[in-house]
């Protein structure tokens, strides 16, 4: 009896012990970082970085941008398309930083926006203010008002959000020669339109896979928009499931030489 009592409670011990380790700390290490985006995106006006404020999103917030460097090609690098990936909002605004300290970098002239999506990163949500998914918003030929799940939700009208607008506007007003939109967790380069040795040079750097395709229907997303049928090469840089710190070391150099392409091909 005494036996079976000690083997219960280490089997009750392994067991809160294995789900501390499996749900408890990553949904911990996830909350953290999204709080410390949030901070970060709320004083982003405090930092040394010269950011402009491009537009505003549906509740009003700030939507950054910071463009620095001279060079025959501009390259726009956004991040945040969804407000629960908030490492790309930190990526990015790292790079801005880098950039703005050490210009001589860079041999072209960048366009970085470090969250398309401010109200989601705030409230740390996929979707808009609106419900709305950012990355399937936009009039594509493929839109569709259908979907599958919640946080899929198209919008009732392709292009009906104001930050679908705000990156049309972008995308008319820079006319960028490629394009790097940041997203996470699937760990790939994935390339739409003529992009493939964009996203081989991108590879050769972080190491992760060059894909054509995520696996799943993307309909109205702003990959098919840009670079299927405006013809912009496009990457979607799809970290995989890390920090801050990790998706820095893995990818500065990535972006570096997205941005540098012509000078160093």
């Amino acid at each position: 009896m005494h036996t079976n009592f000690k083997l219960t409670y280490v089997a009750l011990l392994f067991i809160i012990a294995f789900l501390i380790v499996k749900y408890a700390i990553p949904f911990w290490r996830h909350f953290q970082i999204r709080q410390e985006s949030k901070n970060l995106y709320l004083h982003l006006n405090q930092s040394s970085v010269p950011w402009q404020i491009f537009a505003r999103s549906t509740e009003n917030n700030p939507i950054y941008l910071f463009e620095t460097g001279n060079g025959p090609d501009t390259v726009l690098i956004m991040a945040a398309f969804h407000g629960n990936e908030p490492v790309g909002f930190d990526l990015a605004v790292r790079l801005a930083d880098t950039l703005y300290k050490n210009p001589s970098l860079i041999r072209n002239h960048v366009v970085l926006v470090p969250a398309v999506n401010p109200d989601g990163l705030i409230k740390g949500t996929r979707q808009n203010a609106n419900g709305v998914d950012i990355n399937r918003n936009f009039p594509t030929a493929d839109w569709s008002p259908v979907y599958t799940k919640k946080k899929y939700f198209p919008g009732r009208e392709a292009g009906s959000e104001v930050e679908t607008q705000v990156v049309m506007a972008l995308l008319d007003k820079y006319k960028p020669k490629r394009i790097v939109s940041i997203h996470q967790p699937l760990r790939m380069n994935n390339f739409n339109g003529p992009a493939q040795r964009l996203a081989e040079v991108m590879s050769r750097d972080n190491g992760y896979p060059v894909k054509a395709d995520v696996g799943y229907s993307t309909t109205g997303s702003f990959g098919t928009f840009a670079g299927e049928e405006l013809k912009i090469p496009t990457v979607t840089l799809e970290l995989p499931d890390v920090g801050p710190d990790e998706a820095w070391q893995q990818n500065f150099k990535a972006l570096l030489d997205a941005i540098n392409l012509n000078g160093r091909e």
